[in-house]
């Protein structure tokens, strides 16, 4: 037999020779062990956390269909468009299976990973008897293996849930087999299993057959001829066949009017496939943007590693021309292996970043190769030290690049798996999602961070699966309730999806997610959005007020205590339900609120203590907003009920307000943050605090006290803390959470609190904006409508991206680019003052179109079902909008 394998002979040796035989044995098993340990280093460290599961929606689409395939004993889950044989993914739901099911190792994704390193680990020894059977020295096989367990670009790649790593693990499984050195049917039987199976896992491999046509004709037994090629060849056309057969059984072989994933000159998906059609789209798909040459190639390949392509190439075209030679064909089939794939991946036709897994151990293989030529002269100790210093400086040399390190240390996947936690928590089980396909298994599936969402639909399937858009959606993007992107600027990719495309128009940011880009210089950071759609409200904006306000009764109310977060109540709910029962004539929703806030939170001073929690006041201190905002409603539920007493609590809450939370500095009293605050050196003032439309119904209760005096020093601390810098180099004009006055000169100056920040433009000080705006629709006083107009920056911020993050820097650096409800408000507060037609819109789309039905009522849910606060603040913006928030004092109750 002409047999590539020099290493295997059939002869028998004398017994000094079988022990140096065996000694060499164990060393090279030794050096596979090495090898082994240093692909799991290389490959498991990390490997959930980088490459983020967000960055392609293969990985997605191979878990979801694996799910398919476990869960529902389905080749998909949607429509079998035969855009590839299914051997890879029936393989990830076997081992899903046999795992315990998806989410054993954290995600589907995670699941899979698992299975991308087994199936490394397991080719780490098979590519080294490889490279040995073909010729290769230890230190050869040795540094191939190395190559192809440490390059950035093969871990990156490897560890991804890819098609293209099924088949290769099939392939070194089938080469080996093949160059068994013995000739025998049953391995070349076997070996040609292998390759069926590496052809159903992925297609692709077929690039690779003259070699293996060639090397099962070279190593056949010289009296088994031609037949030695048969017997390999029958069992490919064996496994190959289920694909057809299978399409076959189904009606789908031959043409059938089209690929469902194209469309016709108009637009409209063309329903109906094929394996044919398939066939035919994959053969004929065109690179027409030129993609890999402008982008993939120098922005992704040889950023990430250049040495493995370039030296890669060299070698392969290098060892192509060495084994012309008759005394080199096992050079001949290395750099055949490495040049066909990078042939496929040239030929003009649609490449994808991640194609490059397929030739990684090819140009890794040749790469050793060449280097084995250069010294193959010397010493085998020498040439075998080269080598290894040859390994050790390419890993110096990704260290140095910095492609290296990002692999170990970086964690892009955090913004998808906070989303993934965020929705199962937040968002109602039977949404309707239009998505990619990386987070599919993973809500599909329910499990203890929450339940499984049927109604989750990727992009293209919502496009061209009449499935999904007929049968799902209606065609008509009304029935959807979320899209969750990677970026804005994603929407506008999927410029064939009318349902989506629809759906995006009518939406609007919720929720955000961004990882730390870190030092990795090859990816931007990943970025997670939710998006809500705006459906055509129906109810009138009393309608919308009532159901809100019983949506917060149902879901937060708990005999009168307005209970938030962790079982935590604080004194400010409690006033803004006193609040809106008033302004709802809702007597019974008040006296519930008033009667638990008086039995439960008042303390020996008249005020209420700003926090309670299961039984017990945690925080004894008092909040100045939740007193003004409490006595206020008071006084107007006294005027609007024609109720003595409460107009009696009222005007008492408001002087144990003046005692205890106003403070006089340089002869001008100050309201302050509450009683802990008025006898600071630096006196701490709440911006969102300041509610000087309840000050002047104070005035009236309480002449006794200088009110007008608290409302000119509030706002002349409004106006300093917009234009004073507070430590940065500029100020962008809008107010802070909270604010020092020192005592000393009545100057403003940053607050020190247990906060790191307290200058930033957070809920605290948007809220600012909402009272100020209120007080100018109580009053005539033209400060409002000044210190309002200075708000452009919230104006310019929405016509650069249509709406508001949730926290920016005093100098206007965003820091929470998330939209919030509170937020938002404020900011309608101020474009309803000098932007009608923008106020209009954001409280369509965003206030009103934000809003969800519930069995009973309305509610906001942009952070969270169960956030009291956006709930809260959703129903003070839409009545400051619809003027439902009268001044029951002034008008007598009316």
């Amino acid at each position: 037999m002409a047999s590539l394998s020099p290493t295997l002979s059939r002869t028998s040796k004398p017994a000094v020779q079988t022990r140096k035989l065996q000694a060499i044995l164990t060393s090279e098993t030794t050096l596979v062990v090495v090898l082994v340990l240093i692909g799991l280093v290389a490959h498991a460290l990390n490997m959930f956390n980088y490459p983020s599961f967000t960055i392609k929606d293969d990985e997605g689409i191979y878990a979801e269909q694996a799910w398919a395939a476990l869960r529902e004993g389905k080749i998909t889950h949607y429509t079998y468009t035969y855009d590839h044989a299914p051997a890879g993914w029936l393989q990830l739901a076997v081992w899903m299976g046999l795992t315990g099911g998806a989410h054993t190792f954290g995600g589907a994704v995670d699941s899979g990973r698992v299975l991308m390193l087994l199936l490394h680990l397991a080719m780490i020894p098979m590519m080294y008897h490889l490279t040995r059977k073909l010729g290769g020295s230890p230190a050869v096989a040795g540094l191939a293996t190395f190559i192809f367990s440490v390059s950035p670009m093969a871990v990156f790649y490897q560890r991804m849930v890819l098609l293209d790593n099924f088949m290769l693990f099939w392939f070194f499984v089938s080469a080996n087999l093949l160059l068994d050195g013995r000739g025998r049917l049953s391995r070349l039987f076997m070996s040609g299993l292998a390759f069926g199976i590496a052809f159903l896992s992925k297609e692709t491999i077929i690039i690779l057959l003259p070699v293996f046509l060639y090397l099962a004709w070279k190593q056949r037994w010289q009296h088994q001829g031609r037949f030695a090629v048969g017997v390999w060849i029958v069992p490919v056309l064996m496994v190959i066949s289920w694909y057809p057969v299978y399409a076959i059984f189904k009606g789908e072989l031959l043409p059938n009017g089209g690929l469902n994933i194209t469309s016709d000159n108009n637009g409209n998906p063309i329903t109906g496939v094929s394996l044919f059609d398939a066939l035919r789209w994959q053969a004929t798909r065109k690179d027409d943007g030129n993609r890999l040459w402008t982008e993939i190639i120098p922005q992704d390949w040889l950023r990430r590693d250049a040495f493995l392509l370039i030296g890669g190439a060299f070698a392969s075209v290098f060892n192509l021309v060495r084994g012309l030679f008759p005394r080199n064909r096992a050079a001949l089939v290395v750099g055949a292996l490495g040049f066909l794939p990078l042939y496929y991946l040239a030929r003009g036709g649609v490449v994808f970043s991640y194609y490059i897994a397929f030739a990684t151990p090819f140009l890794a293989l040749n790469i050793a190769f060449l280097v084995g030529v250069l010294f193959s002269r010397l010493p085998r100790p020498a040439s075998a030290s080269l080598v290894s210093l040859a390994g050790i400086s390419l890993v110096g040399l990704y260290l140095a690049q910095g492609t290296l390190q990002p692999l170990y240390t970086e964690r892009p996947d955090q913004p998808g798996r906070e989303a993934i936690s965020w929705v199962k928590q937040n968002l109602p089980a039977d949404s309707k999602i239009i998505m990619r396909d990386d987070m599919w298994a993973d809500l599909h599936e329910a499990d203890s961070s929450g339940p499984a969402f049927p109604d989750a639909h990727p992009y293209w399937k919502a496009a061209f699966d009449p499935a999904v858009y007929k049968e799902v959606f209606n065609n008509d993007w009304h029935n959807v309730d979320y899209l969750i992107l990677p970026g804005k600027d994603y929407a506008y990719q999927i410029n064939n999806n009318n349902v989506f495309l629809d759906a995006f128009k009518h939406s609007h940011l919720i929720k955000r997610w961004i990882s730390n880009p870190g030092n990795d210089k090859l990816h931007e950071p990943q970025t997670v959005e939710i998006w809500q759609v705006t459906k055509e409200i129906s109810t009138n904006s009393t309608d919308l007020l009532a159901g809100s306000a019983t949506y917060l009764t149902n879901r937060f109310e708990q005999k009168g205590a307005y209970i938030g977060p962790e079982a935590t109540l604080k004194a400010g709910s409690q006033a803004f339900a006193m609040q809106r029962a008033v302004w709802l004539n809702d007597r019974a929703a008040f006296d519930r609120a008033w009667n638990w806030t008086k039995a439960n939170l008042f303390n020996e001073k008249g005020l209420l203590a700003s926090q309670w929690r299961n039984g017990t006041v945690t925080d004894t201190h008092t909040s100045s907003d939740a007193d003004t905002d409490t006595a206020l409603a008071l006084l107007m539920a006294g005027k609007r009920w024609n109720d003595t007493a409460l107009i009696e609590a009222g005007t008492k809450m408001t002087k144990a307000i003046w005692d205890n939370e106003v403070t006089t500095i340089n002869n001008l009293p100050y309201i302050t943050a509450g009683d802990w605050g008025s006898g600071s050196t630096v006196v701490p003032f709440n911006p969102g605090y300041f509610a000087p439309y309840a000050y002047r119904v104070f005035a009236e209760v309480d002449s006794n006290h200088d009110w007008q005096g608290v409302i000119n020093s509030g706002y002349d601390v409004l106006f300093k803390s917009i234009t004073a810098p507070l430590g940065f180099a500029k100020s962008a004009g809008l107010p802070p959470d909270w604010i020092g006055i020192s005592r000393e000169n009545g100057e403003v100056e940053p607050l020190k609190l247990a906060q790191t920040d307290t200058t930033s433009y957070g809920s605290d000080a948007a809220r600012t904006y909402w009272r100020i705006a209120l007080d100018a629709k109580w009053s005539t006083d033209n400060r409002p409508a000044i210190f309002i107009s200075k708000g452009t920056f919230l104006q310019d911020e929405i016509s650069r991206k249509d709406y508001i993050g949730a926290a920016y820097a005093h100098n206007g650096i965003i820091l929470k680019d998330s939209p919030s409800v509170a937020t938002t408000a404020g900011t309608l507060a101020v474009l309803m003052t000098i932007d009608s037609n923008r106020a209009e819109t954001m409280y369509r789309d965003q206030i009103a179109g934000g809003v969800r039905k519930a069995d009973k009522g309305y509610f906001w849910n942009w952070s969270s079902v169960g956030d009291l606060d956006s709930n809260e603040w959703g129903w003070f913006a839409t009545a400051l909008y619809n003027n439902a928030l009268p001044n029951l004092w002034q008008t007598g109750g009316k």
